[in-house]
């Protein structure tokens, strides 16, 4: 059992998961799996800002040239492939510790099956629902 989230859409989905009404295990769950997506966004943002530098003119000593709060970027094509490449890059949540994490949150997506989304909402919902793969059960799970 394992759910795999591309790094592009790391905050979209920490942003969805959050708005979601949920109770006691649910809501535990939900916010163990935002803390871990939260910390992974950190990390993509960090390296987004390495290659920002990596990608910029530098002064004198080395450090990137930084105009009116905006990195002073040499190639703008070769910066987006990379960070093209570093979003589509996955976080992989894998069972052990998390399995549990991962069946709730799951069982927790079911229960907004209904519920009418639209735009980025929409988009963002079919996107969990097929990385947590709802319409499949896992050997041994509930049905709820």
């Amino acid at each position: 059992m394992k759910v795999e989230i591309e790094n592009g859409k790391l905050v979209q989905v920490i942003d969805f998961m959050y708005g979601l009404k949920l109770a006691r295990k649910h809501s535990r769950f939900r916010r163990r799996l935002i803390d871990l997506l939260r910390e992974k966004a950190r990390i993509v943002e960090e390296d987004r800002i390495e290659l920002l530098k990596e990608h910029s003119n530098k002064d004198e000593n080395g450090e990137a040239i930084i105009i009116n709060g905006k990195y002073d970027v040499i190639d703008m094509v070769a910066f987006n492939n990379d960070l093209k490449e570093l979003y589509a890059e996955k976080v992989v949540i894998e069972g052990g510790d998390h399995r549990e994490m991962i069946r709730t949150i799951k069982q927790a997506l079911k229960k907004f099956e209904d519920v009418e989304y639209e735009g980025k909402e929409s988009e963002t919902y079919d996107y969990l629902c097929d990385q947590f793969k709802i319409d499949e059960n896992e050997e041994g799970e509930d049905e709820e």
